[in-house]
């Protein structure tokens, strides 16, 4: 039988086990997230024992094969379980998406076979945490930007130096997997490889004070001659970091979801029971209109989202769908928390109930993993690209 969470066209790309398991999420959610949320986000810390049990549910190797302790599962599946979480608090959604395909994602791809057994299998099973940093105050988006060095000091030896920026789980990841410079290619680009970096080898600078995802650890770090393990090919870090991205961005779409459906489930709700002049807000057709548009902006972002699931699912090149849908999923949700938050009034913009906070969550969405910026200038070069070619094509 499957979950009435799950929206029906997602179906056909679930298994049955799968399908079980995200009932298991959705009791998970209800009974260790929910309760505690609200704390949290005042804390502004998520506890190590979270993860633990997301771990032994299977929530951190979703979509890692099984011959490596992973669940085998697709991307739908992966999505709608962050979106499950999303809709309790996405701290802790985007925390495990990171985890999930940045950070195991980056490992699984590009790590040595001793590799996966000594870190992967642990990342797997919840025992340890990843953090996957390439963002420096000048590189994000433009990768090209990053400072921190890489030096081979003997034979298989580097160390690293730089600062990273808002990296996530930065502060309490047990093993981070660092973008650095390594040396110049042959264009005279800079050469970008990934490391493997111990968390006893970080020299923590802060937690960043952010405006929403405050739960999250979203930190600051120094490497000063920190001693790493170079992960893959030297020079290949930033191809492999560009197909991580691919599907981090389903990540952050599926945590869009969840903040936009908690977001309007509770707009709906208010407007049927709060009245107003006499009426319900639900009989006044101005809102009306604010919900219906909510629901149609909700059921495109889940569509775009699917359409990206199934390629990641097939292991085709999924850039363009991965865009399109973190992109559409992430601005929809600010528009339809941002209604939410309207439709309470004075009430939605207290601390009191969490719909201020869906508001303040959403925004990371059109930054996070590529800004809309970002993801327009994607979206329009694979388009010239085409166009291009099948111009010169009819030639």
């Amino acid at each position: 039988m499957s979950s009435p969470s799950i929206p029906s066209p997602w179906l056909a790309q679930l298994s049955a086990a799968e399908v079980a398991f995200l009932g298991r999420v959705a009791v998970f959610a209800e009974r260790e997230i929910a309760p505690h949320a609200a704390a949290w986000e005042e804390q502004e810390e998520l506890p190590r024992a979270a993860f633990m049990k997301a771990g032994k549910l299977g929530l951190l190797g979703m979509t890692a094969p099984r011959a490596h302790g992973g669940q085998g599962f697709g991307y739908a599946a992966y999505a709608l379980a962050i979106r499950e979480l999303a809709k309790y608090q996405a701290a802790f959604a985007i925390d495990i998406a990171a985890h999930n395909a940045l950070g195991s994602g980056h490992l699984l791809a590009a790590g040595s076979p001793a590799q996966h057994k000594r870190v992967l299998t642990r990342l797997l099973k919840g025992t340890w945490l990843a953090a996957w940093a390439l963002t420096e105050p000048e590189a994000g988006s433009d990768s090209g930007g990053v400072q921190t060095t890489g030096t081979e000091t003997r034979p298989g030896r580097w160390e690293l130096n730089g600062f990273k920026r808002y990296i996530t789980l930065g502060r309490t990841a047990d093993v981070v997997i660092v973008m650095a410079v390594t040396g110049q290619t042959a264009e005279g680009r800079k050469e970008i490889s990934a490391f493997l970096v111990n968390r006893s080898e970080i020299i923590p600078v802060r937690k960043v004070p952010t405006s929403g995802l405050r739960a999250s650890d979203t930190a600051e770090f120094k490497l000063v001659n920190a001693k790493a393990e170079l992960l893959g090919a030297r020079g290949t870090g930033q191809a492999t970091a560009l197909a991580c991205l691919d599907k981090g961005r389903i990540g952050v779409a599926a945590v869009s979801l969840g903040l936009a459906r908690a977001a309007l489930d509770a707009a709906l709700h208010h407007a049927v029971n709060r009245r107003q002049f006499g009426k319900r807000l639900a009989d006044f057709q101005a809102l009306q209109f604010m919900l219906a548009d909510c629901e149609v902006e909700l059921r495109a972002a889940e569509a775009l989202v699917l359409q990206a699931t199934l390629l990641a699912s097939k292991g085709e090149r999924h850039t363009m769908e991965s865009s399109v849908a973190k992109l559409y999923a992430s601005e929809a949700a600010s528009r339809i928390c941002n209604r939410s938050l309207q439709v309470h009034g004075g009430y939605g913009y207290t601390r009191d109930i969490p719909v201020e906070r869906y508001w303040r969550d959403a925004r990371l969405s059109e930054i996070g993993e590529g800004s809309s910026e970002v993801q327009r200038i994607v979206i329009s070069r694979a388009l010239l690209k085409s166009t291009e070619a099948t111009l010169a094509s009819a030639r």
